[in-house]
């Protein structure tokens, strides 16, 4: 299939069906490629451009789409931060407000021995435990006291040097130098 025979729809409501406007080629519908069996080098590189082709229709496309969403959620967001800052900097202003309320009164309001105040909008709640403080010095003590079991050795191999190797010293380890085929794509604009 020729790309100048593809025809695009015109724009529709993108919320109904958001992908409506871009091609969908008869190679793509039904067997996702084209057969490319028999047939001369020729005929195989107008097949893969063809391919291409529409691959290049459906990146513009993916482009399209999220630039238009991502435009609409930008004005969403810019509307509602409008609101929804201020009344988080409000809620962060309250939240220190409590903390420091609780903390300057906890004598009175947690008696020694309770620790949840319920109130008619809520509960003050205070949680005790014991922290313990590492100085930066622990791991030195602790390698000196021979205190292994707190000591986290994370090992692995450098795949970058161990690839600079010869073969006779990767079989050493049991690795060996095989060849890779790869396969790449670029799609032009």
């Amino acid at each position: 299939m020729k790309s100048e025979e593809r025809k695009v729809s015109e724009p529709v409501d993108h919320a109904s069906d958001p992908k409506a406007n871009y091609p969908r080629s008869e190679a793509t519908r039904e067997n996702n490629t084209p057969s490319l069996e028999g047939r001369g080098l020729g005929r195989v590189k107008t097949d893969a451009d063809d391919i291409l082709t529409y691959m290049r229709d459906v990146i513009d496309g993916i482009a399209d789409l999220e630039a238009r969403a991502n435009a609409e959620m930008a004005e969403v967001a810019a509307r509602y931060g409008a609101w929804l800052n201020p009344l988080r900097d409000e809620l962060a202003a309250r939240e220190k407000e409590i903390t420091a309320l609780m903390k300057k009164n906890k004598e009175l309001l947690f008696c020694g021995v309770i620790d949840v105040v319920n109130l008619p909008h809520g509960a003050l709640i205070r949680n005790k435990e014991d922290k313990v403080s590492i100085p930066k010095t622990a791991l030195k003590a602790c390698k000196e006291n021979k205190f292994n079991d707190v000591i986290k050795v994370v090992e692995s191999l450098d795949r970058d040097k161990i690839e600079k190797w010869p073969d006779a010293k990767l079989t050493l380890i049991g690795a060996e130098r095989k060849p890779k085929e790869e396969f790449k794509y670029t799609v032009k604009k």
